[in-house]
């Protein structure tokens, strides 16, 4: 790489950077009225203070279930907070005020990161098209200006699709596309940040690798019905929250759910299945983005092996998502080995 080029990446990579705004901050933050207890009312109290401070950063949390899943809750809070609070900040315990709450107040830095503006008027619309889940649609228009041999289309344009094809994780390979852009416009003002994404994008974000081997004991009787078919007991292997953080280091939370299932049929022959859910967090209503159910038939094979790719979820998409395992029919302990990764393709 020319000294010319390196120094312009340097420059482009500064740029990226300075365009988190640092803004001073200083919020109060109050329980609900509810005494239930100095521990907990200050945990709201810092909850409210910290959720506020996401507001300000422009960080959207709904947390409207709070008396349901008030650990869930907290925890998602704390860990967006973590992404936009600046070391050193302070809380200051005010206390119960007349009103029965009880008070803090939060002060330090927080870090904004600033929406990049398109301007290109035929990038507004494959936009929108990309955010309204059309994908295929937005790809199509971004694939026509990048390869389109129309001499009048601009040069701008053609960068700027490359750019968002990739940005918007409609290409294949990364670091191929990403090359591609620095060679094709070795002075674009995104390059530095393109080269920055191909790297992260390469480590898992998630890597979850566990066995599991529930108990007899903790079958339950409970009906599951699916597509018609009706589950007598079941044990819920798994049911965690985790958050990851991604490459505009904002974090989002997914719920993992894994199901064992099982019935007797007519034969009075035992039947068992799972129930694999990813269901993501973010919005006002959680959303399922991935939802995988498997019947393992008497006398078939015990293992399960199966894999997916291109699943959208939010800006992401899950890649390298495998779930493996086995199932001894009728024996106990019910081994399961759950595995999968997740990586970060879009931003």
């Amino acid at each position: 790489m020319s000294l010319l080029k390196s120094l312009f990446l340097f420059l482009s990579l500064i740029s990226f950077i300075l365009s988190q705004e640092i803004i001073d901050i200083m919020v109060k933050g109050i329980s609900d009225t509810q005494n239930n207890g100095a521990q907990k009312d200050r945990m709201e109290a810092i909850m409210d203070a910290k959720q506020q401070a996401c507001e300000k950063a422009g960080i959207q949390i709904n947390a409207t279930s709070t008396v349901e899943n008030f650990q869930l809750v907290y925890d998602l809070i704390e860990s967006k907070s973590e992404a936009i609070l600046l070391p050193g900040y302070q809380l200051m315990d005010v206390g119960y005020t007349a009103d029965g709450t009880y008070q803090v107040v939060l002060s330090g830095k927080i870090k904004v990161i600033k929406e990049e503006q398109i301007s290109i008027k035929e990038l507004r619309y494959a936009q929108s098209l990309n955010d309204r889940g059309k994908f295929s649609e937005c790809k199509a228009i971004l694939a026509k200006y990048i390869d389109g041999n129309d001499a009048e289309v601009p040069e701008e344009l053609r960068q700027e699709s490359l750019y968002y094809y990739i940005k918007w994780g409609y290409c294949f390979n990364i670091n191929e596309d990403v090359e591609k852009f620095i060679s094709y416009y070795p002075d674009s003002e995104h390059g530095a940040k393109l080269q920055k994404f191909a790297a992260f994008s390469q480590t898992p974000l998630y890597r979850h690798n566990e066995v599991y081997q529930p108990d007899d004991e903790q079958w339950i009787n409970r009906k599951f019905i699916y597509e018609n078919k009706t589950y007598d007991q079941q044990i819920m292997v798994l049911s965690d929250t985790i958050t990851i953080k991604d490459f505009t280091e904002n974090v989002r939370s997914i719920l993992i759910r894994y199901l064992l299932l099982r019935q007797d049929d007519d034969d009075n022959r035992e039947q068992t299945a799972y129930h694999f859910q990813l269901v993501s967090l973010e919005a006002s209503e959680p959303v399922v983005i991935e939802d995988r159910f498997k019947t393992f038939k008497p006398g078939g094979s015990k293992t399960f092996q199966h894999s997916a790719s291109g699943i959208w979820y939010d800006k992401y998409r899950i890649r390298n998502f495998q779930i493996s395992g086995n199932v001894p029919a009728g024996d106990s302990p019910y081994t399961q080995k759950i595995v999968f990764d997740i990586y970060q393709k879009a931003f």
